[in-house]
């Protein structure tokens, strides 16, 4: 099972958040500019968590939540 873990970054000198995907020891993918927005972020790792999202299908669900 993977965990779903909230990132905090710099992108053009604002803070930017993100998410990791980790396995049983290490990160298996990441994105690292989803929203500005640290609670809107939560939001997003929780909802992949609490559905059981594999790590094949994190990018195509980040892409979708954002498009909406």
């Amino acid at each position: 099972m993977v965990r779903y873990v909230v990132t905090k970054g710099k992108a053009d000198g604002r803070e930017q958040y993100g998410i990791a995907v980790m396995g049983e020891q290490e990160q298996m993918d990441s994105i690292d500019d989803i929203a500005s927005s640290l609670e809107e972020t939560m939001v997003l790792a929780a909802f992949l968590q609490e559905n059981g999202v594999a790590a094949v299908h994190f990018r195509d669900v980040v892409e979708d939540y954002l498009a909406r």
